[in-house]
């Protein structure tokens, strides 16, 4: 980076407003999933024939595992988009607060040491 350009970033929140957005619709389609894998894993009593339930013991145990894996999936999620939203805060908190510290600074400069305003230190390209 060159001395004195700064270059033009920021978080956009809008942005992030729709990928949340985005990752909520979807959770439609996982609770579908979570409540289809629910009820395969309770549904083994047609595995049951004559009194032995040898399969149906299977499915139950197959299904003991797999059933919570759309529960997490859903948890780990919301976790995650908790945590953008979080950070797009502080991001955003914290660029606010520079930005009125750097004001304060460049006040505080001009009124304490009688300098001039930081644009008429700028050449016509930008530069300082």
């Amino acid at each position: 980076m060159e001395r004195g350009i700064m270059y033009d970033w920021r978080v956009d929140p809008d942005g992030v407003v729709g990928v949340l957005a985005g990752v909520d619709d979807q959770g439609a389609a996982f609770e579908s999933v979570h409540e289809e894998v629910t009820a395969l894993a309770a549904d083994s009593a047609a595995l049951t024939v004559d009194g032995r339930d040898v399969l149906a013991s299977a499915w139950k145990s197959f299904f003991s595992e797999r059933a919570l894996v759309p529960g997490k999936l859903m948890h780990a999620i919301n976790g995650a988009a908790g945590a953008v939203g979080a950070a797009t805060v502080a991001v955003i908190t914290g660029d606010d607060e520079m930005s009125e510290d750097q004001y304060a600074a460049a006040q505080h400069a001009e009124d304490a040491w009688g300098i001039a305003a930081p644009a008429a230190y700028q050449s016509a390209a930008g530069y300082y």
